[in-house]
């Protein structure tokens, strides 16, 4: 796959407001630069994606990929990310688009 074309996998969805998630095929959105291709080894679900299955907060978007805390090994690295390598380990948080400088970002917050 390159950089711009998109990327075809599986994920568990919840396809509408309290229902069970099924496994299906879904497309992710191209590769930017600055993204990283991984494979998942673990991931967990806590009380937040139950929150967003339920709609409980009025922003769930369905169907919805739900799981955001993992580990992972990296597969390609875009060309715009110079801090990360194939095979490296990685934790998939709730947070995304970090910048990396500022003072919360190099105190690891």
């Amino acid at each position: 796959m390159s950089e711009d074309g998109p990327l075809i996998t599986q994920a568990m969805v919840c396809p509408g407001q309290g229902e069970k998630l099924v496994l299906q095929d879904i497309t992710l959105p191209p590769m930017k630069p600055t993204m990283v291709e991984c494979d998942i080894i673990y991931n967990g679900l806590c009380h937040t994606d139950i929150h967003m299955r339920d709609n409980d907060w009025g922003i769930s978007n369905y169907p919805v990929v739900l799981g955001h805390e993992g580990v992972a090994r990296v597969r390609r690295v875009g060309s715009g990310c110079s801090h990360l390598k194939v095979g490296d380990m990685v934790g998939i948080t709730w947070a995304r688009n970090s910048c990396l400088s500022c003072d919360a970002c190099l105190a690891g917050r």
